[in-house]
């Protein structure tokens, strides 16, 4: 399994036999996608820094299906489908079950070629300052994003998370590490890959140096468009 970081919460996992590609917003570079594959587009919702229509522009030249968060407006097409939190879907040899947000959309659950990958989208603990989120209640946040995680444990209890990648978002403060962290303590990822950081590479490694001895690779990387491990 070879994962490649595109840009903010874009990333590639190369299977043998499939290419699964999330939240990819930029324009990806020829050689990370292969003809005669199929290759898996996830969108986790229709925020700017997740969703980009230009993704539809590889259907032409590759073989493409579209998994789609449906808060995103239907483009139509046999090969774009839909789904709401809390979902399941399934083609030939892949699973796929969604879970919430604690913004729009949902976050993916995605079992295939015996890995099992999770992508979080907008799901983080949004622990923001109040003085300049007044509107954020604290309380809240916390209280629905640990209800989320809770869900999730219980429903993917069974299948040891391979790779997840979860926001780490320098805007929070002091907070940024709050979503990781609880993630890696309480469903024990083998990795755990930073996203949603806005080109502040810093806060990858400042995790990584927390979570030591936690169990969980936290691999570092420092641009976009590169190839992070192979697992």
């Amino acid at each position: 399994m070879k994962i490649i970081y595109l840009h903010h919460s874009g990333f590639i996992v190369e299977l043998e036999r499939m290419t699964l590609i999330f939240d990819a917003i930029t324009n990806i570079p020829p050689h990370f996608l292969r003809k005669g594959r199929k290759n898996y587009f996830f969108v986790t919702h229709s925020h700017q820094d997740h969703f980009s229509q230009k993704i539809l522009s590889y259907g032409s030249d590759y073989d493409t299906t579209y998994i789609f968060s449906d808060d995103i407006p239907e483009k139509g097409g046999r090969n774009i489908h839909y789904m709401a939190p809390y979902q399941k879907m399934s083609f030939p040899g892949i699973e796929i079950e969604t879970f919430g947000s604690t913004d729009l959309g949902v976050s993916f659950f995605v079992q295939a070629e015996g890995k099992n990958i999770f992508h979080s989208g907008d799901l983080n603990w949004w622990d923001w300052d109040t003085e300049s989120h007044p509107n954020i209640n604290p309380e809240v946040e916390e209280r629905d994003f640990k209800a989320v995680i809770q869900k999730i444990k219980e429903q993917t209890s069974k299948h040891k998370m391979d790779v997840a990648f979860v926001p780490v978002d320098s805007r929070l403060g002091g907070s940024a590490y709050r979503a990781a962290e609880y993630f890696i303590d309480r469903l024990h990822p083998k990795v755990l890959i930073p996203m949603h950081f806005w080109e502040d590479f810093s806060v990858i490694r400042t995790l990584a140096n927390r979570e030591t001895g936690s169990g969980t690779e936290i691999p570092l990387f420092d641009d976009r468009n590169v190839v992070i491990g192979n697992y």
